[in-house]
């Protein structure tokens, strides 16, 4: 399995005005199988088709999408893989994502009506010849997943999902700043050679003698 990644996931903040959340994409490719993890939200649509061209892949070259979790600025953009099954933890279907608004509620519905084959997952899984590794993480939804990754070019890779959404957050944890569910997962996942973060670049982190 190979790993790049597409785009490197931030906010687009304007004061009392626009707070728009995109995620990191995950492009990985194992035999015939080309995968995402979260595929992002509207604001990076214009860079993530930058990134499909420049690796000449086409929207539906894509065979698979997993999701940490579901909510639009990880998932928003799943709506141009049409091809692709999509892999999401079983309690999303547990939300009324109507109740979010009548705008919002709707948006939410119709990205979720366009996966056309659906895949629920526990949280135990694996995948890609045991190269990919998923775990149930949800204390940031209840659907939250971690995923990790043996890659040939970037070794031990842990895609966190929003439970560690940035580098800042990496560090109180390992600093000792905030302690629970969190620190126990990284913990159990143990040293990895790369961290990728949802919103902020990726990490190699120091690997502990």
């Amino acid at each position: 399995m190979k790993i790049e990644i597409l785009l490197t996931g931030g906010s687009v903040f304007v004061p009392e005005r626009v707070n728009a959340h995109f995620s990191t994409v995950v492009y990985l490719e194992h035999g015939h199988r080309r995968i995402l993890i979260d595929p992002g939200n509207l604001p990076s649509i214009d860079e993530l088709e930058k990134k499909f061209l420049e690796i000449g892949v086409s929207p539906e070259d894509i065979t698979d999408v997993f999701f940490t979790h579901v909510h639009l600025d990880h998932i928003f953009n799943s709506i141009f893989f049409e091809s692709a099954t999509f892999y999401v933890h079983e309690s999303y279907a547990t939300k009324d994502y109507r109740s979010f608004g009548p705008i919002l509620g709707k948006l939410y519905s119709r990205v979720i009506s366009s996966w056309k084959r659906v895949v629920l997952l526990k949280g135990d899984e694996t995948f890609m010849d045991g190269k990919m590794k998923v775990y149930h993480t949800p204390w940031h939804a209840r659907e939250h997943l971690s995923f990790l990754l043996d890659t040939e070019n970037e070794g031990k890779v842990l895609v966190t999902g929003d439970v560690v959404p940035n580098r800042l957050s990496y560090y109180d944890i390992i600093k000792g700043y905030k302690e629970g569910h969190v620190k126990e997962f990284l913990h159990t996942v143990g040293d990895v050679d790369l961290l990728v973060f949802p919103h902020d670049a990726p990490l190699k982190p120091e690997v502990k003698k």
